[in-house]
């Protein structure tokens, strides 16, 4: 009897380890065999990618989030995160790209905050074997490959698409107004590069450009107060729409053209507050950018700061 006693205190002692671990790490599977435990991992997920971008509240972020999903769904095996701070700023992002890091990311996705400000946790991941490639944004850290819209050519474009506006309401000078909403932001600085180009050696004055720094109030402001000016370029979603809504509400006859096409731009293009406004292609950034993820982590892609131009595309209310 009492050995049989012993040997029941023995098994309930034994059960109550095994259990109490269990609750506390209910994810975590104990096998013995490790070469079992690589196994059944591989059948999960071959690999962990992250999209990391400035953070989670522009359509245009919604795009390549739903570009990388397609391209998950399609090749299978792949533990897919998208993960952005609340605010565009430094410090949260290099906090997201840590986080990616301890979590046993793979590859990275990465729209920068600014060209320098998050180069430090980049190098961090690069050292832990981390693929990193560009969307939208880089920073000035090497990457596989940067996929994003020719900003500096889109800005030309937009240029254009404002001097045959003026044209065809017949003005032949006045000042223009530039939008943008930071200043740390690499992309839009490149399109207004490129829009001043277009206007070198005319007669129209092109203003400082304004900073919105994520208030759209500073702009409707700076609109209401500037009636004066015969044009405004808004040089992403956020300054495309603040700038729509001023016109809009205001009834004023200034020329807007804009960039990105979410559902509240192109509404404002229907309702002519906006002549034209720029389509990049963020669904392919992220489409592209998990395929190229993945064949470098094969070894098959072996590209080192690849350039890939997404392309762009003039967007009037006859386009909708």
């Amino acid at each position: 009897m009492k050995a049989k006693n012993f040997l029941k205190v023995i098994l309930l002692v034994c059960m109550t380890i095994f259990l109490g671990g269990c609750s506390t790490n209910p994810d975590i599977i104990v096998i013995e065999d490790s070469d079992r435990a690589e196994k059944s991992l591989d059948k999960k997920n071959d690999y962990k990618i992250y999209l990391i971008t400035m953070d989670l509240a522009d359509d245009f972020w919604k795009s390549i989030d739903s570009g990388c999903r397609k391209a998950v769904s399609e090749l299978g095996g792949i533990d897919y995160k998208w993960i952005a701070p609340d605010v565009n700023e430094d410090l949260p992002q290099r906090h997201c790209i840590e986080q990616a890091i301890d979590e046993g990311a793979n590859a990275i996705l990465l729209a920068a905050s600014s060209p320098r400000g998050v180069n430090e946790s980049i190098e961090k991941a690069a050292k832990a074997g981390v693929k990193i490639i560009y969307v939208d944004n880089a920073a000035e850290f090497d990457c596989v490959a940067f996929l994003a819209t020719d900003n500096e050519l889109a800005g030309m474009i937009a240029g254009e698409t404002m001097k045959t506006a003026l044209i065809e309401s017949r003005i032949t000078s006045g000042t223009i107004g530039l939008m943008v909403n930071k200043s740390n932001v690499t992309s839009t600085s490149l399109r207004v590069k490129g829009f001043r180009k277009v206007f070198e050696d005319t007669d129209f004055n092109l203003d400082d450009t304004f900073f919105m720094e994520d208030d759209p109030q500073r702009i409707k402001n700076f609109v209401s107060e500037h009636p004066e000016y015969v044009a405004f370029f808004g040089s992403n979603e956020r300054t495309a729409l603040a700038l729509g809504e001023q016109i809009r509400d205001s009834n004023s006859k200034q020329i807007i053209v804009g960039f990105d096409t979410s559902d509240a731009v192109l509404t404002l293009l229907y309702d002519g507050a906006l002549y034209a406004t720029l389509q990049q292609k963020p669904q392919v950034m992220g489409y592209d950018g998990i395929k190229i993820a993945v064949e470098a982590l094969k070894g098959n892609y072996n590209g080192k700061n690849t350039l890939i131009d997404t392309g762009v595309k003039v967007i009037y209310k006859d386009s909708i």
